[in-house]
């Protein structure tokens, strides 16, 4: 028996992530999607990002609801699901840095978007983190969530994709060039348009990105993504790449090429404390 006969998530189900997890990393890609192996941590930054994104769908399914959304009750939903949510997994991977910092981050990033977008925005909102999924072939299924599907006040689909990250992206396939727009060619299929507009929404630079992806260009993306699917299925080896990303890894204390710069060594000695827990 081998590791993808042990996969926790079906062979044949792959979603950005995990594509983008094998491009950056096989050996990571094979912990945690072949072997099912849990990270010790989870980085500050990737629960920020969740916490942010929660708060924005629920701006948007109060704005659906009739209700009024202030800066006073979104910073109260933002502090509320950070208690609920916040645990033990998650780790501050910049050792200068505490987690005041994260919480006025994210704060700012809200009130930017709450003034300069929301407050401004007339689209409909057609579905919020919907679940995506297109069959490319016998053997993948792609999979996703978009965060959210609407129409301009001039009839036009979109999907927008909000990003917390600190750079923008840069065009590449694993930056902008796949994500946003593979949704938008799954939301093409499902809704029968011609062309669905693809958007990254920058919350710390209150910026965003459109692309036009039609159905010629929507047979493309979905064709790479296959290619890329059917890569890691194929592979027979798994190597490391270490680099910067070792710090953001949750199983760096374990793997044997982790390369963890002292000033960026908070999850590895995150991890490391939960070891001498268990043993």
């Amino acid at each position: 028996m081998n590791d993808r006969d042990l996969a926790p998530t079906p062979s044949n189900v792959y979603s950005f992530s995990r594509v983008k997890c094998f491009h950056q990393c096989p050996l990571r890609y094979r912990y945690r999607y072949l072997q099912g192996l849990k990270e010790a941590f989870r980085s500050i930054e990737s629960f920020l990002g969740n916490v942010v994104h929660e708060t924005l769908e629920w701006m948007y399914a109060e704005r659906d609801l009739g209700s009024a959304t202030d800066e006073a009750s979104m910073l109260d939903k933002f502090a509320a699901s950070w208690s609920e949510r916040r645990d033990d997994s998650v780790a501050i991977i910049r050792v200068e840095d505490d987690e005041g910092d994260y919480l006025k981050l994210g704060r700012e990033m809200l009130v930017r978007f709450l003034h300069d977008t929301f407050e401004r925005d007339l689209s409909e909102t057609v579905a919020l983190e919907q679940r995506l999924s297109v069959r490319l072939s016998d053997t993948v299924v792609l999979t996703g969530f978009a965060d959210r599907v609407g129409r301009t006040d001039q009839g036009r689909l979109f999907v927008v994709d909000y990003k917390t990250s600190k750079n923008e992206g840069n065009g590449s396939e694993f930056s902008e060039g796949l994500q946003a727009p593979l949704y938008a060619a799954c939301i093409l299929r499902h809704h029968g348009e011609r062309e669905v507009l693809a958007g990254y929404h920058y919350l710390r630079h209150g910026t965003t990105r459109w692309q036009a992806v039609d159905r010629e260009r929507a047979t493309r993306l979905l064709q790479r993504f296959l290619d890329l699917a059917n890569e890691s299925e194929a592979a027979g080896d798994f190597p490391a790449r270490p680099g910067i990303l070792c710090a953001w890894c949750g199983f760096n204390a374990s793997c044997p090429a982790a390369d963890v710069p002292d000033r960026f060594a908070g999850g590895l000695r995150h991890a490391q404390k939960l070891a001498r827990r268990l043993f």
